[in-house]
Parts: structure tokens; sequence; C-alpha cells
């Protein structure tokens, strides 16, 4: 990993100002990976440290997923993100320890750290007791340069103030015209760029919830789960000499054998309690790309919520076969969940989708659904992101925060798609339980 003072201090001297903005940059940064949402997780430490590193020195040839791979994950140079998403998850996971160190312990900082979701470049927001000042490094564009730009600006601001009042009525009148000029040359390239930017899709996908001011309720189904009781448990280490040195004091699985007879005392049912690694990953990704767009939201589980509650806000419902509610808002639309783990078409009853397993019982294949309903059963916007299984949940809410996953997805969209309601059906492969990027199989909109 480079050392940054080299990156700033060549080929330039960066004025006081600008190694000033540096410095605490990294002390923000040194305080972020010490923090506990960062401390217990190496690999999200030395990605945000190599993301910041890089930024602030406007490499961003640099920070191209598969380079990150190589460079920070150790993976070859030309591996298949595909094959591996293990950037795109770690980023989600950056994102999200980001988010929660800013709510807890960097509540107060002066210097905040971000990274936009479906990108891998770092923003600085300077945190003064009036304003925010957003230091952004664009491609290429060492932080000296923008700092030399910005004590340009006030130097020319200070030298203004010193004109004499005549001088400055005389240039009032031009300068009021150049301004003007030059505010709408700015609006008109402003609207350009936001219709052709890839980001204007996602603004668009999710506009039906960022224009309510209501915190959006998201809910996730929780997994109902056996779990071995004392007594199994005693009994099992009693006979296999089991020590708390051994296991660390982790939770562990009883095996269970042909020969060996479960008394109804030996499992102990637990609701409500157990969500999957897949939905919690969605519930991630969703929650840092509202946090990137500054919106509020509200995490609900389990029983913990009713459909008064999903009428009296935006609602985004994760998970599908432990989610009550996503089967019974998704229940009438042209693609729906049917029995024995199926999404079925129910304009053709014979068309329906099911996940591949291997003879040892690990998915290698699975389908999801992802309903963007600006009209639904609740009266108003409500979004599910439902997988078979939970790879497909975590791949569903994967394509629908980044920008070159919405780019993807809506190719397949009809136009006028931005006020219709819209229902996928995707794949994923799945790779070591970790699902690779999406493809669209089919899609309904009315």
């Amino acid at each position: 990993m480079r050392n940054t003072a080299e990156e700033i201090h060549s080929p330039h001297r960066p004025s006081d100002s600008q190694a000033t903005l540096a410095s605490q940059v990294q002390r923000e940064l040194s305080d972020v990976l010490k923090s506990a949402p960062f401390r217990a997780s190496k690999q999200a430490q030395h990605l945000l440290q190599y993301i910041v590193d890089q930024s602030l020195a406007g490499h961003s040839e640099r920070l191209k997923e598969r380079v990150i791979g190589a460079e920070v994950f150790g993976r070859a140079a030309d591996y298949d993100t595909n094959e591996d998403p293990i950037v795109r998850a770690r980023a989600a996971e950056v994102r999200k320890r980001l988010a929660q160190y800013y709510v807890g312990e960097g509540s107060q900082v002066l210097v905040r750290i971000e990274i936009s979701p479906g990108s891998y470049h770092a923003t600085f927001l300077e945190l003064e007791k009036s304003q925010t000042k957003e230091l952004r490094v664009t491609d290429g564009e060492p932080m000296h340069l923008q700092a030399e730009l910005r004590d340009t600006v006030e130097h020319e601001n200070v030298a203004r103030s010193i004109q004499p009042a005549a001088s400055a009525k005389r240039m009032y009148s031009t300068r009021l015209f150049w301004i003007s000029g030059v505010v709408l040359a700015l609006g008109i390239l402003g609207l350009c760029a936001y219709i052709a930017s890839p980001n204007s899709l996602i603004l668009q996908f999710w506009s039906p919830f960022l224009e309510n001011s209501k915190p959006i309720l998201i809910y996730t189904g929780a997994n109902p789960v056996y779990m071995p009781s004392t007594d199994l448990i005693g009994r099992f280490k009693a006979t296999h000499h089991v020590s708390e040195l051994d296991t660390g004091g982790y939770e562990f699985l009883v095996p269970i054998t042909e020969n060996e007879r479960l008394g109804a005392d030996d499992l102990v049912e637990v609701k409500n309690e157990f969500v999957t690694v897949g939905d919690l990953s969605a519930n991630v990704s969703v929650t840092s790309l509202l946090t990137g767009f500054k919106h509020s939201f509200d995490l609900r589980s389990a029983e913990d919520v009713t459909f008064g509650d999903l009428r009296q806000s935006p609602a985004i419902l994760i998970g599908a076969f432990n989610n009550a509610w996503t089967l019974q808002m998704t229940g009438d639309l042209p693609f729906v969940f049917g029995s024995g783990l199926t999404i079925r078409d129910q304009g053709n009853k014979e068309r329906q989708w099911r996940p591949l397993v291997s003879s040892e019982n690990r998915v290698q294949v699975d389908y999801a659904l992802v309903a963007r309903l600006p009209h639904s059963k609740t009266g108003g916007a409500l979004i599910a992101i439902a997988g078979i299984t939970q790879s497909g949940t975590r791949a569903a809410a994967e394509i629908i925060t980044s920008t070159q996953g919405i780019k993807d997805l809506l190719k397949s969209a009809p136009y006028g798609w931005q006020k219709k309601n819209l229902e996928f059906v995707l794949q994923t492969r799945v790779v070591n339980d970790i699902p690779t990027s999406p493809s669209v199989v089919a899609v309904r909109a009315w």
C-alpha cells in the first residue's frame, strides 16, 4: 500500500491548507479504523485504508474492482469479478460500518469519509458549525490541485472585498449579467449531465421513495430455527470431551448420527430472532444507499410491523419465504412465489424457476424477484427484494443499489417505466455461497 504523505507531496509541494486537510482526513481515518464497527474486521480496515489513500492521491485507475481485488485481497490480476465478487461484498460492508460509525462514535467529527454506492472512490466532507463543504477528489486529480484552486478562490474573494466602493458599483451590473449567463449555462449542462448520467437511473428508480419525506420502512423476515438444548450440548461434551478452549466459547453444531434418537426436550424452538446472512447483506446494501441519499429509514423485523405501518410510509420488504408480508404483497402480481421453493409465472402455469442445488445440498443457481411498485396494495410505494434462498435476496439487493446494476436491470424495462409498476425475475450463479452478478430472465410492467 502506498504512503499517502509521499503521494501528496509529489510531484508538487502542497499548500499549508492542503497539508492540513490531508492530515485531518488521515486523523479521521485512524479514528474510524479503531472504532467499534471496524476494529473487528481486518478486511474492512484494509479496504477502507486503500480507498482513502488512492482517493487522496487521485489514482482513479487503481480504484477499479479488479485492481482492488488484486491489491487488497490478493486475487490474480485477471480474476473473474463475476465469479468472485469479494470487492463488491466488502465495499458494501465498509459502507455499512461507516454508517454505523457516523451514527454513533463519529457523530461529532470535523471530516467525514463517504463511499457512494456503486463507486470505490472516497468523498471527504468537511463539517463546520454553519455549513458542510464537499471535498471531492476528481478522477486523476490529486488533492493538492484542488487545494490550490480553493486557495486561489479565497485569495480572489479577499481581493474583491477591498475594491473601492465606486469601482464595485460600476462592475456590479456587468458581473450580474455574466453570473446570470454562467448560472443558466451550468443549469443546462447540469440537466444534460443528469439525464445522461447513469446515476440518474438510480434516482429515477428510487424516486417514489426518496420524494417522500417520511422514513422508509425496511422490514426483514425472521427465520424459525431449532437449537440444541443445554442438556443435549452437555451430553455431547461429556462423551466427546469438547472443552471451552476447543470451541472458543462459540456456538457449534452438535452432530446427529443415524443411530441417535432425539427427545422432545433436545431441541429448542426459536422464533423471530434470526435472519440469514443474505438478508443481512441486503439490509446493508439498501441502508448504505439511503444513507448516501441522506434519507432516513426505520428497520423492522419479526412481528414488529402491521399493515397499518406499511400504509404510513414507503416500504421495502426483504426476503421471501421467511417474510409473510412479501408473500402477501406480491401474491397477485404477474410473478409469484409458489410451493416447493419456486417462482412461477401466473400467465403461464408451466413456466417456473427453482434453485439448482448440488449433491452436497449447496445452492449453485438461485432466483429472485424484484417488485418495484409505486402503486401497491398499501396505497404507497413498495419494493420487494426477495430471493428463493438467501443468495437470491443478496444478489437482488446488490443490483438495485449499484449504478451498473440498475443500468443492466433497466435495459429490459419498457418505455415510461418510471411511472409503472415493475417486476423482474433474476437469475444468479452462486459460488461458495456468494452470488455473482444476476441477469434478468423475465420482466413485467403495468
